[in-house]
């Protein structure tokens, strides 16, 4: 009996294996500084199959199901306030993405803030906070997995 469970122990796992899947990222962005930009592609692949992971999917580039992901709007909206020499800024982060898998479309937004305040008024020419951008891109990611119940 024993032999047979040290057996079974050792050829079952090579008849079970994971679900596989395999995840693309284009960067369709028409308008501003990150046109094209593979970094952006990149960061957001390697988010996504990091949380595809997590939900038990094994990462394959030959699979037959694909979650497709088209970046489609990345922007930073300031507002902005002063009285005096006091100054608050709202700077939120919004990315608009388009994901496809097994035939389902879904349409996703997500954004991230970032307030700042100071009694200096410092002019970025309109740079932003990675920690933010980062923010905003792993819940754009945790937005396509959950509508998408991958």
């Amino acid at each position: 009996m024993k032999f047979i469970i040290k057996i079974s122990s050792v050829l079952l796992p090579f008849f079970i294996y994971g679900q596989e899947i395999n995840t693309t990222v284009n960067n369709k962005i028409a308008s501003g500084d990150l046109i094209g930009n593979r970094d952006l592609s990149f960061g957001v692949k390697n988010i996504l199959d990091e949380l595809v992971q997590d939900k038990g999917y094994n990462l394959s580039e030959n699979s037959e199901s694909i979650l497709a992901v088209d970046l489609l709007y990345f922007d930073v909206l300031r507002k902005s306030t002063t009285v005096g020499f006091a100054t608050k800024t709202n700077n939120q982060i919004e990315i608009i993405a388009e994901a496809i898998f097994n035939d389902k479309k879904i349409k996703v937004k997500s954004t991230a803030d970032n307030i700042i305040t100071s009694t200096i008024v410092l002019n970025n020419n309109g740079t932003f906070n990675q920690q933010s951008v980062s923010v905003a891109l792993k819940k754009l990611c945790e937005q396509i997995i959950i509508k998408l119940k991958i």
